[in-house]
């Protein structure tokens, strides 16, 4: 035990001195188990994660390793995946290593504490894959101040009742210790018991300790026999996970009113202003007349077009005259206006003064902009128009070069851990005539991976993905879309989407449909002549397999947003890229531009041992430079199974560059009025120097949002 208490105490003198480099570390929100889930450590709590925030983590808990993420993908929704090594498992292969397996948790906040009724959660662990460890479980946490108290059952190998504590006394220390009856002599992998006898002892203690800077870490000593620890960092999807936010500003608000100021100069340098290099817009047209001003603008410099609009409003306000009567902004896309936002005296009043709160930003109105140039109401006459002029230019031609890491960690290869590192050539052309064009050049620079089912993989320079694209606006919320050219790494031909969004509706309707040849894998552009197929492990263009003709596919497609919580779910039924038949469901949460989802497949071609086709993640994250507002937009976008296996030729569909749901679907009004009152009031809190509020409660159960709670709360609300 000397040894033990060295160790801890090193560890909390570390973290001593981090905390002391820092302006202040931010408090415990909440701890985390060995498994990832919040909690004690080998069992969870009914703690959550805040609403948006998560983390990225390694545990070390011999015979056990951990790598993971988890997330409050709702206030009252815990979610998290990981890949866990047993250390006493077979070896697979010599590269490969010792067992591992994929798991998923799952966790729902029932209540929340109020007063001497303590917070009530439960789930399900290792939910996916082998389900070595699956169990069900239900927690009670309560807490007073510093102290939290956890008592809760779980089945299977969790082994019944267990209990535990946390003590906080410091904003970046912790301590915990629980009772833990897991049995642990249950946890057999490929007929191979991993932990060999019962546990030695049935309590785990230690400390968990966190910096200013997001790094956490923790020291324990669990089942009477081992010393464990881990390391994480934890993020907020409601933040710029990368670099931080551009500051907003304004000038001075102007004194003129209407019948002092020259309109026409007025509107000339509001158009100026707007057009600069760096505020991100681009085909912006200023008009005004009558007592009003109408803005119209393309957003190119910020991934968050909701952002976009509220930087041209809070502009816009401190620079028309005060008694302006009616602002009016379109919010376009390639020369397309998409929405429109109207707001009166009151609320410009409001901006300038940075009182504007988040309930006076709803009654602004957020509609979709009718079919004219602009997005002006076909009757609006104006006396001035300024623009586009060279703002037109702005964000024309793009070229830029990145560098890309692609990991591969799947069982059933002979190395443990392979990747490629390539250098993507990246080129855009935009118009305000509904065209635009994209294309990704990749070369290899260092490239290990050998995956007989990838051989797209490989070590030759390809054109990674190719584009013309069209959007054309047949009515104020009716759309079509094509793109043609080299539509991802596997196929060439075009996709072509028709998409009726319903006015002041949540819902949308359409289809999609797509005409392809497969890519050959060993050509920079060409196709392939012969379809491809596996052998022996191993891909094949071959005669034997046919001709590589053009295929097709095709979807009806149905829609829901909700307003709530900034979710989107898309049903889709029809014929897969490889002639399967069946359905796929979309469920995606949103934050802003920042977006994680699940996909769920089930066609008439099942994978082995499954009832269903695939089930996987989707994620959209930006990453963005520090100083926001220029066309340098980059992102993570990747879709990928959580399965351990998966069916080749099923459920698949062709890729696609810029889909409707990424093009205009955080333009739609009903997203608009959702996210920008949070975005006004953090805007205009960095005019005023001030500290923007939290945008809603941050945790709240799911009985407290049905059944309407004090707890349950909306903007404003205390965690």
């Amino acid at each position: 035990m000397g040894k033990i208490k060295r160790l801890l105490y090193i560890s909390m003198l570390t973290f001593l001195i981090c905390e002391g480099a820092g302006k202040s570390a931010p408090a415990f929100a909440v701890t985390y188990s060995n498994a990832g889930l919040a909690g004690l450590w080998e069992y969870p709590s009914a703690e959550m994660p805040q609403d948006g925030a998560g983390r990225v983590y390694y545990n070390d808990f011999y015979p056990y390793r951990n790598w993971g993420s988890d997330i409050g993908l709702f206030p009252w929704f815990e979610f998290n995946v990981r890949l866990t090594e047993f250390e006493r498992g077979r070896v697979i292969s010599d590269g490969y290593g010792r067992y591992k397996d994929k798991a998923m948790d799952l966790k729902l906040l029932l209540l929340k504490q109020r007063g001497l009724l303590p917070s009530v959660a439960a789930g399900v662990v290792d939910m996916m894959g082998t389900e070595i460890r699956k169990a069900y479980f239900a927690a009670g946490t309560w807490r007073h101040e510093d102290i939290a108290l956890t008592i809760g059952y779980a089945t299977d190998a969790y082994n019944g009742f267990y209990c535990g504590i946390s003590y906080e006394p410091l904003d970046w220390l912790a301590f915990k210790a629980e009772y833990s009856p897991l049995d642990y002599e249950q946890d057999v992998a490929s007929g191979l018991a991993l932990h060999p006898g019962p546990a030695k002892e049935k309590y785990n203690f230690g400390v968990e300790l966190k910096s200013p800077w997001g790094i956490d870490g923790s020291l324990s000593y669990q089942r009477g026999e081992e010393l464990c620890f881990s390391v994480g960092y934890e993020f907020d999807l409601t933040k710029p996970l990368f670099g931080r936010a551009k500051k907003a500003s304004a000038p001075e608000p102007s004194g003129n009113d209407w019948e002092s100021s020259d309109i026409e100069e007025m509107a000339s340098s509001l158009q100026k202003e707007l057009s600069k290099k760096g505020f991100g817009l681009r085909n912006v047209v200023v008009m005004a007349g009558s007592r009003k001003v109408h803005v119209a603008f393309e957003n190119i410099g910020y991934s968050s077009q909701t952002e976009g609009a509220a930087r041209v409003i809070i502009l816009a306000a401190h620079m028309i005259p005060w008694d302006t009567q009616l602002f009016s902004c379109s919010l376009m896309v390639r020369g397309n206006p998409v929405s429109r936002i109207e707001m009166g005296t009151e609320q410009l009043a409001l901006v300038r003064m940075r009182k504007l709160g988040a309930y006076d930003m709803r009654e602004a109105s957020i509609s979709w902009a009718p079919k004219t140039r602009y997005g002006t109401l076909p009757d609006e006459e104006w006396e001035t128009v300024a623009g586009p002029g060279a703002s037109i230019e702005n964000g024309r031609a793009e070229i830029r070069a990145e560098i890309a890491y692609e990991p591969r960690i799947d069982r059933t290869l002979d190395d443990a851990y392979m990747s490629r590192t390539d250098l993507d050539v990246i080129g855009r052309l935009r118009s305000s005539q509904g065209w635009e064009a994209y294309l990704k050049v990749r070369k290899p620079l260092e490239n290990d991976i050998d995956i007989w089912w990838q051989p797209e993989i490989n070590d030759e320079t390809r054109i990674w993905q190719g584009v013309l694209s069209y959007l054309y606006k047949a009515d104020s919320n009716l759309w079509f879309l094509g793109e043609a050219g080299w539509i991802d790494r596997n196929y060439f031909g075009g996709n072509f989407w028709g998409r009726f969004y319903a006015k002041n509706s949540p819902f949308w309707a359409g289809a999609r449909a797509s005409v392809f040849k497969e890519r050959d894998f060993n050509s920079f552009a060409g196709l392939a002549d012969y379809r491809r197929d596996y052998y022996n492990g191993r891909a094949y263009y071959i005669p034997e397999n046919g001709d590589n003709d053009w295929r097709a596919a095709y979807w009806a497609e149905g829609g829901y947003h909700d307003a709530t919580y900034d979710a989107d779910i898309i049903a889709r039924y029809g014929k897969f890229a490889d002639g399967d038949r069946g359905w796929r469901l979309d469920a995606v949460r949103s934050w802003d531009d920042t977006s994680v989802g699940f996909y769920f497949t089930d066609t008439d071609r099942k994978t082995s041992g499954r009832s269903y086709t695939d089930a996987g993640m989707i994620l959209h994250i930006p990453l963005w430079p520090e100083d926001r507002g220029l066309p340098l937009a980059s992102c993570w976008d990747e879709e990928f199974t959580l399965l351990s296996t998966f069916r080749l030729f099923a459920g698949v569909m062709p890729g696609a560059w810029m889909p409707p749901e990424k093009l205009l679907g955080q333009l739609r009004p009903d997203r608009l009025e959702q996210e920008l009152p949070y975005l006004m009031e953090r805007l205009l809190a960095d005019v005023g120097g001030e500290e923007p509020k939290e945008p809603h409660a941050k945790t709240y159960g799911i009985l407290d949002r049905v059944f309407g709670t004090p707890d349950y709360g909306d903007y404003g609300c205390e965690n």
